[in-house]
């Protein structure tokens, strides 16, 4: 959702029980997406209020996964202009 007022993007994280069964995992990948956004806050259109929802198979994936997998759901969704340098795949 674009807003032309905002002076910052806005973002919702969701992250379901099917995803971690404790609080503890949930909360857990909540903060890797946290500091994937935070990391990249500069590359992100200000803009735009988005969501990320987290699937279950996310569950399985270390910190340079998320980070990879998110910038490009990121720069498919035209929120981020391109993936930066060091994520992209050879």
């Amino acid at each position: 959702m674009e807003r032309t007022e905002n002076k910052h993007f806005r973002v919702g994280i969701s992250v379901g029980k099917k995803v971690g069964h404790t609080a503890v995992a949930r909360n857990q990948l909540k903060r890797y997406i946290r500091a994937v956004l935070t990391e990249e806050k500069a590359e992100i259109d200000p803009h735009i209020d988005f969501l990320v929802i987290a699937r279950p198979y996310a569950r399985n994936f270390k910190m340079a996964e998320i980070r990879k997998n998110l910038l490009h759901a990121l720069s498919l969704a035209h929120i981020i202009e391109e993936m930066p340098d060091e994520v992209e795949e050879d």
